[in-house]
């Protein structure tokens, strides 16, 4: 790549921030502190990826009464569920036989 486009791409995210778009909201709320101790609960659910999060909100959902934790070992949405910014293309960036299909 020539120098000038270098420059022009990093200008260009200059200002970006690396965290997920899920998680750059400020109306989010606060990350609860970490589980230390027992916990008693009818259905743990290991991994706030999407998969996680859905099993839980179902889990409610079909039995409101049904005490549900969630445990991350990180944050909520933060590896992959959180970096692809909700978005799925097919994208030249990952090859033109990837673009073309």
């Amino acid at each position: 790549m020539a120098p000038a486009a270098m420059r022009t791409a990093a200008q260009s995210i200059a200002g970006a921030k690396p965290v997920s778009y899920w998680l750059d909201d400020p109306a989010r709320p606060e990350a609860l502190p970490a589980l230390t101790g027992d916990e008693r609960t009818d259905l743990l659910v290991i991994g706030g990826g999407y998969s996680g999060l859905w099993t839980a909100l179902i889990a409610k959902e079909r039995d409101p009464d049904r005490d549900v934790v969630l445990i991350e070992g990180h944050e909520v949405g933060w590896a992959a569920s959180g970096r692809n910014g909700g978005f799925c293309a097919a994208s030249l960036t990952h090859g033109l036989a990837n673009g073309v299909e």
